[in-house]
């Protein structure tokens, strides 16, 4: 049994302790009271103001947090503890400049704390800053090597970054002494797809199969080392992609991957409608950049997304009426006829994929004089008509939407091209596609 003295090294990390209770109680107002009580007593000491941090955040007051931190860095600039919470908060803000400059300095302090590590490679994921995340997974690694999980954030970090080989070889060395470890199965065999072995992905997805075989991502997969392009990505694995994202999304995708489809889709549909007298469904809405750009509108704006965290994110905006947390294909499915004047779906059909029900069930549910407006990845005209790209976005051949859109109706069908934003600093080449059904 762990003793008191043990747990607590002094009688102010029992004080607070108790204080983190309340917090994480929701007390706040009783841990303020005796927080300021410990300030008046010790005024430099920094695991007061640490506490303070947390306790700033836990109200809301984000800045207030960040504050209190500094405090504690400067009271004790060579505790790495104080200066790794200061990098991970600076990290939760989205102040990835800062925060990876202090958790490269927590490393200098404290390099070989696996619980340091542990925070500073959260840093950097958190900041897609991957080689040095791959730099403290090879540190912790090195000082923990039994450690299962932090050898399969290396191998995928790996992968991520385009080192298939030594991706391979670590998920090679896992399956060695678990064979039925379904994440190195399944990393290995993403690592295969994405070299084009097919033949070695297919084995690996065959264990899969035998040990889930009831999971859709398994057999999403399956069919691609089958040589065969799925018709659209299973909803848990777009789900995994965007929940633990949606703090993150705006800053990367806006500031990172310089997107701007929803402002000039925004701009669309305020020329087409000037009186803003409409009612918009926004498919995949994400974070609600699309809503945000557009303001509000004399009418419903709806939105539907398949990730909870995302459409907390999208309610911020104060500007959509109601959400819907369900796949786009069930919405469209189950809307009644001649409900909405604009149906927007913006990098949802990379990965969606299939729309031969999308585009029919668009059409029916918008009003005479509608418009269905989507961004596609664009495949090449002597490419098949859905295609898969390593990425796993599905690239859609723009003859071939086009030809859909007139097949259900909708005249006239403008494309333009567009850009969906940057990837390995090279721009994803795309196009809009503004389809009206006709009448009104």
């Amino acid at each position: 049994m762990t003793s008191t003295a043990t747990q607590f090294p002094d009688a102010l990390a029992r004080r607070l302790h108790a204080i983190q209770q309340l917090i994480a109680s929701g007390q706040l107002k009783d841990a303020a009271l005796k927080l300021n009580a410990e300030l008046q007593a010790a005024p430099n000491e920094p695991r007061i103001f640490l506490m303070g941090s947390r306790l700033a955040e836990a109200a809301g007051n984000p800045a207030g947090g960040q504050e209190a931190a500094r405090r504690a860095v400067k009271a004790a600039p060579d505790w790495s503890v104080a200066v790794t919470e200061l990098a991970f908060l600076l990290a939760r803000q989205n102040e990835f400049q800062e925060a990876i400059g202090f958790a490269e300095r927590a490393v200098q302090l404290d390099g070989n704390n696996p619980q340091v590590l542990a925070r500073v490679i959260d840093i950097a994921h958190r900041a897609q800053h991957f080689e040095l995340a791959i730099a403290w997974l090879q540190r912790s690694t090195a000082i923990s090597p039994e450690n299962i999980a932090i050898k399969l954030l290396l191998a995928r970090d790996w992968r991520l970054t385009g080192h298939y080989d030594k991706a391979l070889a670590v998920y090679d060395q896992l399956l060695e002494a678990r064979p039925s470890d379904a994440q190195a199965l399944m990393g290995r065999a993403q690592t295969a797809l994405a070299t084009g072995n097919l033949a070695s992905a297919l084995i690996d997805c065959r264990a899969l199969l035998a040990l889930h075989p009831d999971d859709e991502e398994v057999q999403f997969y399956l069919e691609l080392a089958r040589g065969n392009t799925p018709r659209k990505q299973p909803a848990k694995m777009i789900r995994s992609l965007y929940d633990g994202f949606a703090e993150l999304y705006d800053q990367h995708v806006v500031a990172g991957l310089k997107y701007k489809l929803p402002r000039e889709v925004a701009r669309i549909i305020n020329e087409r409608y000037p009186d803003r007298k409409l009612n918009v469904l926004d498919l995949g809405c994400g974070t609600g950049l699309l809503g945000a750009c557009l303001g509000r509108i004399d009418g419903a704006l709806v939105g539907v997304d398949l990730s909870r965290p995302m459409i907390d994110q999208a309610i911020k905006h104060g500007v959509y009426d109601r959400f819907h947390n369900v796949d786009l294909l069930e919405a469209l499915e189950a809307t009644p006829e001649s409900l909405y004047d604009v149906i927007a779906a913006l990098d949802v059909f990379i990965y969606a994929g299939d729309m031969t029900r999308a585009i029919p069930d668009a059409y029916r549910i918008l009003r005479s004089g509608g418009h269905f407006i989507f961004s596609c990845e664009r495949a090449l005209e002597d490419e098949a008509d859905l295609v898969l790209r390593p990425s796993q976005r599905f690239a859609h051949k723009a003859s071939h939407i086009e030809s859909m859109c007139r097949a259900a109706g909708f005249d006239p069908v403008a494309i333009e091209a567009a850009s969906l934003g940057f990837e390995n600093n090279e721009p994803i080449e795309g196009f809009l596609v503004i389809a009206r059904k006709p009448g009104a």
